[in-house]
């Protein structure tokens, strides 16, 4: 048999970076989508420090522009023969709007459009590998967020404080994203499922000095907080698992609001995502 593989979004720090070292470790060969290829190879020689036989490859894309989606997601179906895990991470927090070069909102185009895409343009290579797994990372964060308003969905009315509102709204949509898909899944033998990783040190949305020193002391490492990630992308317990949301390692539902448990609203934001990637 060839060797499990694995893929890992936004994977050159982070928690993504510490996924990729989990998944290595476990023996994976782990492919790295990354923006930045210098970031990469740093991030990749930083893994084989700990772990030197890890087997990596590099896939540059960028998850806010569809056409970089694409062009990555043809590299991965004509090297790769086999894709047993994908991991959902990166994404970004802005504290006002911005737009792509192809004119969608910048969170909503790396938060939920581009994951979008690229599982839908995996599917046919997750469902050759099955049994295999989708895993979304998601967040509380969603609470910020009431609903997702579907008459602003690309055109946001309010970034709300810092960002919060529409990084809760991206949130969100993962999680009823990952509900649909996984409905829409069911007998291929290919979980999807969300979760919240924690409050993790990183440099996500670029905090200012004074806003990482006041929340530091109440934040998880990286290592900790892809703890969940490698768990539902790799722990036999929970192989059949899916549709679900996560946080320690453990079922979070009860965490979900009231918005994130409509399974209507998951149709609906499946099918905003599908008319603006045209997947």
């Amino acid at each position: 048999m060839s060797t499990p593989t694995a893929l890992v979004t936004g994977a050159n720090s982070g928690i993504g970076m510490e996924t990729v070292r989990g998944l290595a470790a476990g023996g994976y060969r782990t492919l790295m989508l990354c923006r930045n290829a210098a970031r990469a190879g740093a991030a990749a020689a930083e893994i084989r420090r700990t772990e030197p036989d890890a087997p990596i490859d590099i896939v540059l894309g960028d998850l806010g522009v569809q056409a970089s989606v694409r062009d990555a997601a043809a590299e991965v179906m004509r090297t790769t023969d086999r894709l047993d895990i994908l991991v959902n991470n990166a994404g970004v927090t802005l504290r006002a709007p911005e737009r792509t070069v192809e004119d969608h909102d910048t969170m909503l185009a790396t938060n939920q459009l581009g994951p979008f895409l690229l599982t839908e343009l995996l599917r046919p290579l997750l469902v050759a590998s099955a049994p295999a797994r989708i895993v979304n990372v998601a967040s509380h964060a969603h609470r910020f967020a009431r609903t997702v308003d579907l008459n602003r969905f690309d055109t946001p009315a309010d970034y709300g404080p810092l960002g919060f509102r529409r990084y809760g709204e991206t949130k969100l949509m993962n999680i009823l994203w990952t509900r649909e898909l996984s409905r829409r899944l069911d007998g291929t033998k290919v979980t999807a499922n969300s979760l919240h990783p924690g409050g993790v040190r990183s440099n996500l949305g670029n905090p200012a000095p004074w806003q990482r020193a006041l929340v530091s002391p109440f934040l998880v490492t990286a290592e900790r907080g892809a703890a969940t990630s490698l768990f539902l992308a790799t722990d036999p317990g929970v192989a059949r698992a899916s549709g679900g949301y996560w946080a320690k390692c453990r079922p979070a539902d009860s965490k979900l609001t009231a918005a994130a448990r409509d399974d209507a609203l998951a149709a609906r934001v499946w099918d905003a995502c599908a008319e603006l990637t045209s997947a």
